[in-house]
């Protein structure tokens, strides 16, 4: 026996999802069910425990020998879960080394594919897949069903009690093991590096090992949150006499009765508003804002995690970021804990502790904020220990610097490391002895680091969709009413971004909603689910019949992965531009503007070829959004011109497209909507039109029921697959990223962006921009802004080139199906994906990469991945976003090897958070300096890399 592949189905009394395989195993009532397994790929046997059947001595020694391989899908599950059942059932403590183990997903996550076994299934289009039966088999059987007296009042469910449903989920059982084992096979010549085997290895150890928590410090905190929570409560039922003062309603019509009228009570708003009343109104507000804090959520989470050993396991998950390979956080997400900035954090450690809640008030107020601050210190090291903490220091600014070859940043950060005032001296041709802490050159150059680059949205200009980062005075910009000059793009640096309606931005950014009558902020607008104010080109897509489906969605299911045979394409026949009407009333204006009712829309059409041509579903074309709006329909190069006549058959032609069978296109074109409908031979290219009140698309295979728009700016409805909920995208976080900002566009200080009506705020920017980075608090003149872009540029050309560089040699990659390099990084295209393998060997993978007209009107690069909605899909990336994954990438190879080094050198490591690791030492043993010396050793493949670590001592976790 060489290979054992596993699967396991388990009962416990204790919610997996929210608290984890360590604690639902750690369940006294944590069982085995059914063992399924298959030897050598073999045929797939299964043990049906919960009957009484046993595991055979052979089976049990396998996978106690660490001579056989076992694989599991996610095999920390099954790893965990059998060395638990193994050491009851054997009566004494069983460790499961991760060495002799592993894990499907892990390598289905380093080809960039789902992190879950059905999705993996569907993206890889395989044999086998998961069946649906399983999710209420798994209520039925795997978690305590309600006593009822129907039921005989059981609190669970046993084979007996449903034979029929026992024997379907010992068939899902089975099926799970025949899907990793197609898994495997797929991607066999996909093997996990043995230096991420290794890595693998201490990831699982150090999840085994947990990271310990003082639960008297733990509950007393819930404790004193709650005591909190309950007397603020009650003093808003004084001080209000409302039912509920929590209910927004009831708030509202209070505050309306004492002459304060608001449309939201979102934590600004309410902040706002107590700054602008007294009394107890004032007072009614502070209430609401300290009410609403979650800062006890962590602790719940704690104390729901927390095994019998009192620690805490599977905090990090292994590459469960496979973009680039980092770890993903669990449970009490260590990843996003809030910073400690209190002057004496042990003595508010200490008095929640004891349970002194009112000295606590008294000496530090904000009860809920000083809780959140206390987060971290929850963590403590075993008795005798202490903590060492160290990180590295700027990693990723070093690695973007190494990886350009910035030479003159890499010299700062050899030497002295004042990045700030090199900056300075490089921009403006000063010597660095001349800039000191308080120079203005310094501010300068410190605005100027903290702004980096950005790369940003389309803006809408009188020339035209233009990236924001190409934005020059000489475009005027369009405010909703009209076009207006500007002063220019500005810096916003890197920050946290959201994404909502089409919109990318940081939550601070003002935008327009429907109904309110000034911008509120992006993030308040997200979270209440109210609609972005569109303007000009909303790039929506017109919904058609129950039996539309997305062109997206038919090429991924007619698509094949990790195939390696060619495929031929149809030559590109060329497309005609839209006309332009010669009515406007605002000179420049696009004519979408300007519609009438009944305006008529443009379309394009094709200098159509004899070749035949497979049409797509689902070209999308732009939303009729009402009489008042002027609009182009455009449709992909892929398609030709819309049918406008009752369908008729179209004769089939051979093609080179999967989808060749859904027929050539029509050489005529024919009327819409109209009552004699006579079709006519298009003797040339020229523009047609229609109306835009009324618009029917009638196809055999869509409804046949008109979509006609009425006036309240409604979505159409087009069943399930259209309906307001999906339409409605609520925000989802996007990481850092470089953003800019636009200053003064026009008297109403606003511009378009992403069809959307902004202040004066670009991609991902807040008001003012640099002023909100402090900027002109720092002595920085308004009108010097611009200029420090400029300078930044010139003076970090490397970095510039690299962007595009990288963007260059991805595009020829996937174009030429070719091999290509720059910067020590290589691009290779092969079995559908696209490998960019790093300096240090490892491949960040991009699925099915294609390349696209982008939102940039250029060709540029998709591939397909978990997007933003959280679903599988087709998405845009270039030059600049690509470096942002190969820089964090290679920061996390960095990390990885000192961890590596560190666990070698006998560092027992609990804990690790983005570039900083947590080591539990013993009192009197190694030092701050011994640490950071190993993880400041650069590794072979990264000759020249100036790497630096800082590190501190700790009795409790907390940020230096």
């Amino acid at each position: 026996m060489k290979v054992l592949s596993i699967d396991i189905e388990t009962f416990s009394d204790v919610d997996l999802r929210k608290c984890g395989v360590y604690r639902y195993t750690d369940s006294p009532n944590f069982d085995i069910l059914l063992f399924a397994y298959s030897i050598d790929e073999g045929p797939v046997e299964l043990f049906d425990l919960a009957s009484g059947e046993e595991i055979p001595k052979e089976i049990i020694d396998a996978i106690l020998s660490e001579d056989t391989i076992k694989t599991a899908f996610n095999a920390n599950f099954e790893r965990v879960a059998l060395m638990r059942y193994l050491s009851r059932k054997l009566g004494r403590a069983i460790y499961l080394n991760p060495s002799s183990w592993r894990c499907s997903e892990v390598q289905a996550a380093m080809l960039g594919l789902p992190l879950h076994l059905e999705g993996v299934a569907k993206v890889l289009r395989l044999g086998a897949q998961k069946m649906s039966e399983g999710k209420p088999l798994i209520r039925y059987f795997c978690i305590p069903c309600k006593p009822t007296a129907a039921n005989g009042g059981r609190t669970r469910n046993l084979p007996s009690d449903a034979p029929d449903k026992w024997e379907l989920f010992k068939q899902y059982n089975i099926r799970d093991v025949e899907v990793e084992l197609e898994i495997r096979k797929k991607i066999k010549d996909y093997p996990i590096p043995e230096s991420e085997q290794t890595l693998y290895e201490l990831d699982q150890r150090i999840n085994d090992r947990g990271f310990e928590v003082d639960m008297d410090f733990v509950m007393q905190a819930i404790s004193c949150d709650r005591r909190f929570t309950v007397a603020a409560t009650e003093k808003a039922y004084e001080l209000t006499g409302l039912d509920n003062p929590n209910s927004v309603s009831q708030l509202k019509t209070w505050l309306s009765e004492r002459g304060v009228e608001v449309e939201s009570l979102s934590k600004k708003k309410v902040q706002q508003l107590v700054d602008e009343t007294e009394g107890e109104v004032e007072e009614a507000l502070k209430l609401r804002l300290l009410m609403a804090k979650t800062s006890v959520r962590k602790y719940e989470a704690i104390e729901r995690a927390v095994c019998s050993d009192g620690r805490v396991h599977g905090l990090l998950q292994f590459y469960g970021a496979n973009r680039t390979g980092r770890w993903a956080g669990r449970l009490v997400q260590v990843q996003n804990l809030p910073q400690n900035h209190l002057v004496d954090l042990k003595l508010a450690r200490d008095l929640v502790k004891e349970g002194c809640f009112d000295d606590l008030q008294m000496l530090f107020g904000n009860t809920p904020g000083v809780l959140s601050e206390l987060i971290r210190t929850a963590f403590i090291p075993k008795e005798g220990h202490r903590f060492i903490v160290a990180d590295f220091s700027a990693i990723e600014a070093r690695v973007l610097s190494w990886l350009a070859g910035e030479k003159w940043r890499l010299e700062v950060f050899q030497s002295h490391g004042k990045i700030y005032e090199a900056s300075a001296s490089q921009m403006f041709h000063v010597p660095i002895d001349e800039i000191t802490k308080g120079s203005p050159l310094r501010q300068k150059g410190k605005i100027s680091e903290l702004a980096c680059i950005a790369e940003g949205e389309l803006v809408l200009t009188d020339k035209g969709l233009v990236p924001i980062e190409d934005i020059t005075k000489d475009h005027q910009l369009w405010d909703g009413k009209e076009w207006v000059n500007h002063g220019g793009v500005i810096y916003k640096g890197m920050k946290e971004v959201v994404e909502y309606e089409g919109l990318r931005a940081t939550k601070d950014h003002l935008v327009w909603v429907e109904g309110e009558p000034e911008p509120v902020q992006f993030g308040e607008a997200a979270a209440s689910g109210a609609h972005l104010i569109q303007t000009g080109d909303g790039r929506n897509s017109i919904r058609m019949g129950e039996n539309y489906q997305f062109r997206e969605e038919m090429e991924r299911e007619m698509e094949s992965l990790l195939c390696v045979d060619a495929v031929c394409e149809l030559q590109k026949d060329p497309v005609d531009k839209p006309g332009k009407s010669k009515k406007r009333k605002v000179k420049g204006m696009s004519t979408m503007f300007q519609a009438k009712t009944s305006a008529q829309v443009a379309r394009s059409t094709f200098d159509r070829g004899e070749a035949a041509m497979s049409t797509s579903q689902s070209s999308p074309i732009s939303q009729v959004r009402s009489a008042r709006d002027r609009i182009q329909v455009q449709f992909y190069f892929r398609s030709g011109s819309l049918d406008f006549i009752q369908c008729g058959e179209c004769k089939k032609r051979a093609g080179a497209r999967s989808n060749q069978q859904h027929g050539a296109l029509r050489k005529r074109q024919s009327a819409i909507c109209q009552k004699e409908c006579q079709s006519s031979q298009s003797r040339k290219n020229t523009v047609n039109t229609m109306g835009a009140d009324l618009l029917a698309v009638h196809t055999k295979c869509c409804d046949k029921e008109i979509r006609s728009r009425n006036e309240s700016r409604t979505n159409y409805q087009r069943g399930r697959r259209c309906s307001e909920m999906q339409k409605k995208k609520l925000a989802v976080n996007q990481g850092k990223t470089r953003v800019y900002d636009i200053r003064d566009a026009g008297r109403h200080n606003r511009f378009t962006v992403s069809g959307k009506l902004v202040h004066n705020c670009g991609y991902g920017g807040g008001v003012g921009a640099l002023k909100s980075m402090g900027a002109l608090e720092m002595g920085v003149e308004e009108n010097e802004l611009q200029g420090l872009i400029d300078n930044w540029r010139r003076a970090n050309p490397h970095i510039v080139n690299f962007w595009w560089e990288v963007d260059k040699m991805a595009i020829k990659a996937v174009k030429e199906r070719t091999k290509t390099r720059t910067h020590g990084i290589s691009f290779t295209y092969k079995s559908g994906m696209l490998f960019i393998t790093l300096p240090s060997g490892r491949d960040l993978v991009y699925v099915k990469p294609k390349l696209m007209l982008n939102k940039f009107g250029r060709e540029g690069l998709t591939y397909e991945g978990i997007g933003t909605t959280k679903k599988w899909e087709r998405i845009e990336t270039y030059g600049p976003k690509i470096v942002e994954n190969i820089v964090q990438a290679a920061s996390r190879d960095l990390l990885a090897e000192a961890m590596l080094r560190l666990d070698k050198a006998g560092f027992q490591i609990v804990a690790h958070v983005h570039d900083e690791v947590i080591c539990e030492v013993p009192k009197g043993d190694s030092s701050v300096q011994e640490i950071c010396e190993i993880m400041g050793t650069a590794p072979a493949w990264a000759k020249g890399l100036p790497l630096a670590a800082d590190g501190y001592t700790c009795d409790f976790y907390q940020k230096d």
